[in-house]
């Protein structure tokens, strides 16, 4: 047994349906949940909910052999005993079960297996999302309208199942998370790896004749690109510069197109900005991808402005590696910027990209740095795996790093010219609310937050450090007693060495 997950399009508006694949048929009740519960929601939240189920009712089919919706036809639309199922859900899940095409479940026993964090989060999710859908039956079907009983019975036995939802779900939130796993304290690489990697992505440069010299150019080439032909290294150079220096989600990469990077008019100055536009693709583009992204909130809609070097580097992906593609089979272009490099030049995938970072871009950079990622149990900067979202998360900490530090250079030059002290929560939140701007977070997301308290962390961090480097300074074994007197003044000290080797802004 079997389930697809479709989509449909109805006045430019977009939905999912879950389809039986031996009678073609909708899922009765996914499909009610879905029209009046999910359509409000992001189409990428209803990618995600509709995983889960389709991986719920193909483990019910597997265990009773009977279709989900048919079973809760004959419990009288009763999902009492269907919260029972949770339990067994998650043991399948554990044991990974719904990534097999087996007709049976596999009795195996997986008690001993270590909890992850990565585990407990992606399959609390699945049950999470499948307490959702229980939680909807009950509230449309527990009533006198479909039960025959009492509205006080109704009402009680409605109670009772959300109770007993709501119980089973928090029991999921307490499972402990195995202690033996290396611990990645944040999601995110430092900004010397992040400088290391993209050097080791920085595609080789064929020769070329300089326009304004006429002289040529010799061919540069990067012997540590983990990619050989110069259309690869080009595109996935850009695709990372993007995730990993501008904080762009993987969603916000794949809708990018041709004319979403341009230089502005001049201003009354005279000059010009290279600007990235951040938006879902035009009406008119027909998508062929299976999940089509979209930006996540209204907020993600923005304008980044890129580095001239960046505007470089993309003008040379579209004319010299792109466009010809399109020219030499004869396909009619269009637009999406980062595409396959064969076959019918379809628009890029998310699967694609984090493909070329499991596969390459993550083992290749290890090979070349493996001080990284030695001895996890015992290392507790152990390097997290590449992957898209790790480097919208390293972008956030490194810019909200260095806007902090400008702010508090603006204000410290204040400080010496008007006697205006500088304050830390002051610089800390003006440099929150840029990198909420630059990232596209809404006005009431935690997220950026959650940067700012590594940050401020690592700035105690850094000051103890430097206070223990002062005392450590004047630490030493007493010289004996000395039998002349002392004639050490504290009042004619002032407490301070000009020897001392500690830099206050260190």
């Amino acid at each position: 047994m079997s389930y697809t997950t479709l989509e449909v399009t109805r006045n430019k508006q977009r939905t999912l349906i879950l389809v039986d694949d031996e009678t073609t048929l909708p899922s009765l009740f996914v499909t009610i949940y879905a029209s009046k519960n999910l359509r409000r929601k992001r189409l990428s939240t209803q990618v995600n909910i509709h995983r889960s189920l389709k991986f719920f009712y193909v483990y019910y089919f597997k265990k009773h052999k009977v279709t989900f919706d048919r079973a809760f036809q004959m419990a009288g639309y009763n999902i009492s005993k269907f919260i029972e199922e949770l339990d067994g859900f998650f043991t399948y899940l554990l044991g990974q079960q719904h990534l097999n095409n087996e007709e049976d479940i596999v009795g195996l026993a997986f008690t001993h297996l270590g909890m992850t964090k990565a585990n407990k989060i992606t399959y609390g999710g699945h049950i999470r999302h499948v307490g959702g859908f229980f939680k909807y039956l009950n509230y449309r079907y527990m009533n006198v309208s479909y039960q025959d009983m009492s509205p006080t019975e109704a009402h009680q036995m409605n109670k009772a199942n959300k109770e007993d939802l709501a119980y089973a779900i928090k029991n999921f939130n307490k499972i402990e998370v195995s202690q033996t796993e290396p611990a990645h304290r944040y999601k995110s690489i430092t900004e010397k790896q992040s400088i290391e990697l993209t050097n080791m992505l920085i595609p080789s440069t064929p020769a070329f004749t300089d326009v304004d010299t006429k002289e040529l150019v010799d061919t540069v080439i990067n012997p540590v690109n983990p990619f050989e032909e110069g259309f690869q290294q080009y595109r996935n150079y850009l695709i990372h510069r993007f995730m990993y220096n501008y904080g762009l989600r993987v969603g916000e990469v794949l809708l990018l197109m041709t004319d979403s990077i341009a230089e502005t008019l001049p201003d009354s100055k005279g000059e010009t900005q290279f600007v990235m536009v951040v938006q879902n693709l035009p009406d008119e583009v027909d998508d062929p991808r299976k999940n089509k992204p979209a930006v996540k909130t209204e907020h993600s809609y923005r304008r980044i402005e890129l580095t001239e070097d960046d505007f470089i580097m993309v003008e040379i992906f579209k004319n010299r590696y792109r466009a010809p593609l399109f020219e030499e089979k004869g396909i009619e272009d269009h637009g999406i910027l980062f595409i396959k490099g064969a076959g019918k030049l379809t628009p890029f995938s998310y699967d694609g990209i984090r493909t070329i970072y499991k596969n390459k871009i993550d083992p290749s950079f290890i090979s070349l740095h493996p001080y990284y990622r030695i001895e996890a149990k015992k290392k507790i900067d152990y390097m997290v795996k590449l992957t898209p979202h790790v480097g919208r998360h390293t972008w956030a900490y490194i810019t909200l790093e260095y806007i902090y530090n400008e702010i508090l250079k603006e204000n410290l030059m204040m400080a010496s010219d008007y006697g205006i002290r500088a304050r830390m929560n002051g610089e800390l939140d003006a440099a929150v609310e840029k990198l909420r701007s630059l990232g596209g977070w809404s006005v009431t997301s935690n997220v950026p937050l959650k940067y700012a308290k590594r940050f401020v962390e690592m700035v105690s961090n850094e000051s103890n450090k430097n206070r223990t480097k002062r005392n450590d300074w004047q630490a030493a074994i007493p010289a004996p007693k000395s039998e002349t007197e002392s004639t050490y003044n504290p009042l004619e000290d002032d407490g301070y060495d000009e020897d001392i080797p500690f830099d206050l802004f260190d």
